[in-house]
């Protein structure tokens, strides 16, 4: 094999691992590309006072300031699988813009074809996935790094009724692979050959029973129902116009 040859061997290689997963060595021809973003809502019942009476002490309102999502392997599914695109293998965190500006979070080659799923993790991350991170990204996992390893932080103001209100950060341990339909699906093809998805978090539920009662996010005895609430409300969908809504 002669020099010329191998160097483009060598710069294939280094584009597939550079761009992380989706098959970069397809024909041109029959590929576009997918972009994600990300977008936070929150409803008319949202984190406000609640109508129902309080007693002395109990959480009557909760105030978010702050939410990060530690998530990886984004994968867009087709129904064969032959033509699936790793959107993202690699760990990041999702600043949450809590004013409802849509975020960017990327864009990806992806083959012609119909994406019906999106799979991704909710994850901890380990000391040694950590370490093989370049230096310049490790700080912003450093607050998932502390204690127990977290996979979802939230920082807030909690209100009790008749005492002053105190700052908390609530830290989700859970570890959890999602997956989403989508509906509808995402198509890429020569017709259109640009698609995009939002990933939608409404907060409305985050502190809340079944019954729409706020939750104490300092008590410990509520980190299961508080990490669920927050795993369950993330949404993935198609948003061609990514003005963070679902399309019709």
């Amino acid at each position: 094999m002669n020099r010329t040859a191998l160097r483009t061997i060598v710069l294939v290689i280094f584009l597939a691992l550079l761009l992380g997963g989706c098959d970069t060595t397809v024909d041109p021809a029959t590929a576009g590309s997918i972009s994600m973003t990300s977008y936070h809502s929150r409803d008319s019942g949202g984190l406000g006072k609640i109508a129902a009476v309080q007693e002395i002490g109990v959480v009557d309102s909760i105030q978010i300031l702050r939410a990060r999502f530690l998530l990886r392997d984004i994968k867009f599914k087709t129904q064969g699988e032959a033509d699936s695109c790793n959107f993202r293998t690699s760990p990041f965190v999702l600043d949450l813009n809590l004013s409802g500006v849509v975020q960017e979070i990327g864009v990806q080659n992806a083959p012609f074809g119909t994406y019906r799923r999106v799979e991704f993790d909710i994850h901890r991350l380990d000391t040694a996935a950590y370490n093989a991170l370049p230096s310049s990204e490790r700080p912003q996992f450093l607050d998932f790094m502390t204690g127990d390893r977290y996979s979802m932080i939230i920082d807030g103001i909690v209100y009790r009724k008749g005492e002053t209100p105190r700052n908390f950060t609530f830290r989700s341990r859970v570890n959890a692979k999602q997956k989403i339909d989508l509906d509808p699906v995402l198509v890429v093809d020569a017709g259109s050959p640009v698609a995009n998805a939002t990933l939608s978090i409404n907060s409305a539920s985050w502190f809340r029973t079944s019954s729409g009662t706020l939750v104490d996010p300092t008590d410990p005895k509520e980190e299961n129902i508080i990490s669920d609430n927050l795993r369950t409300a993330i949404r993935i969908y198609r948003d061609h116009n990514r003005d963070g809504k679902k399309d019709g």
